[in-house]
């Protein structure tokens, strides 16, 4: 008992919250950067001190983002073009940021694809396993590599994953609903528990998001009443904004999350609390 009631923080002993939201001498990535979350989550890293790099297969926007990023947040920032389902890409890009920053301490696995107008029961195998293999073993190759690299520098890090609330309901689009990006992302989320489980000895700790319906350009060709429409379902009335994401992606990464591993946060006004 005695070494219990010792072992208290007392109030006079707190650390300071604003002390540990903080990412100031760390190094890391994200991947998917050139799209809106990416991007996004990429500048609170920045604003937070972190040098990041911004990875996705469209170099010229990644490029574009980083350029902003380093210039409003003073940090140091690259870009890098990776296909993420690729694991010599994958282990190319680790290199890449290792030899540039000389650490990765923080991590967000966010690059992923949609199949509008074809993901759905009747989906062809190749497209399924091109879904399948951006949007899980993507999120494998990315999540391996780099707690592989936390592990053994003995510095361990965080890494945060973008799972969706399409893994954990079954959501539609117009009469039909989505089977690959469904099946992927339920496994992003069950990805994340086990991986943080099998390097949490190694203090690598591994959380997800799962962003409900989010203005970030992944909805772009869908028709705006379709969009519109899907409002009604949601019980803030309103869909995300860049500004909804960014800062919980951040705080995961931070020692504020220290005791917080293998979780999954929604952020989807409310939705799958119906």
């Amino acid at each position: 008992m005695g070494f219990l009631m010792s072992s208290i923080v007392q109030l006079n002993q707190l650390l300071s919250v604003k002390e540990r939201f903080t990412l100031s001498g760390k190094k890391g990535f994200v991947t998917g950067a050139a799209g809106g979350i990416g991007r996004s989550t990429a500048a609170a890293m920045a604003e937070l001190g972190a040098d990041v790099a911004l990875v996705d297969l469209n170099l010229e926007e990644a490029k574009k983002n980083a350029d902003f990023i380093a210039d409003k947040y003073g940090v140091k920032t690259m870009a890098i073009r990776c296909d993420v389902s690729s694991e010599e890409q994958v282990k190319a890009m680790v290199t890449q940021v290792l030899d540039t920053f000389g650490s990765i301490d923080v991590v967000h696995s966010n690059a992923g694809a949609i199949g509008i107008g074809y993901d759905n029961g009747d989906i062809g195998y190749e497209q399924w396993k091109r879904l399948i293999d951006v949007n899980l073993s993507g999120m494998f190759l990315v999540n391996q590599k780099a707690a592989q690299y936390m592990r053994d520098s003995g510095k361990g890090g965080a890494i945060v994953n973008t799972a969706s609330i399409s893994g954990h309901i079954v959501n539609r689009s117009g009469d039909r609903h989505s089977v690959a990006y469904q099946s992927a992302k339920a496994g992003v989320i069950h990805l994340t528990k086990a991986m943080a489980m099998d390097f949490c000895k190694d203090n690598v700790r591994i959380n997800s998001v799962s962003p409900g319906d989010m203005k970030s350009g992944i909805h772009k060709g869908i028709p705006d009443e379709v969009m519109d429409g899907k409002t009604s379902d949601i019980p803030m009335k309103r869909f995300g904004s860049m500004n909804d994401i960014g800062g919980i992606v951040a705080f995961l990464l931070t020692d504020l999350a220290a005791y917080i591993t293998g979780e999954d946060i929604l952020v989807d006004g409310g939705y799958c609390a119906w």
